[in-house]
């Protein structure tokens, strides 16, 4: 997919986003796009994942089907297609 900026494609990743990709694929058995468009900031893309990772995948109060879910059914009601 070709964006504005320069992003980088988990084949080409090398260092903290190479990290941050692996983890995301860890997760969602792929890079979600929306993860590549901000591979522009690596340091920031880190501490996303680390959020994500925290709020959708680790187990607390809900498990990760729930919590998917919710996410699918906020996204229908504001029209996302993502």
């Amino acid at each position: 997919m070709n964006y504005f900026l320069p992003t980088v494609e988990p084949e080409k990743a090398e260092g903290q986003v190479k990290s941050a990709y692996n983890t995301l694929t860890t997760m969602f058995q792929t890079v979600p796009k929306v993860f590549v468009a901000q591979s522009i900031r690596p340091d920031l893309l880190e501490l996303i994942v680390n959020y994500v990772n925290q709020l959708m995948i680790e187990t607390h109060s809900l498990p990760r089907r729930t919590k998917e879910l919710i996410a699918a059914h906020v996204s229908r009601i504001n029209a996302c297609d993502y």
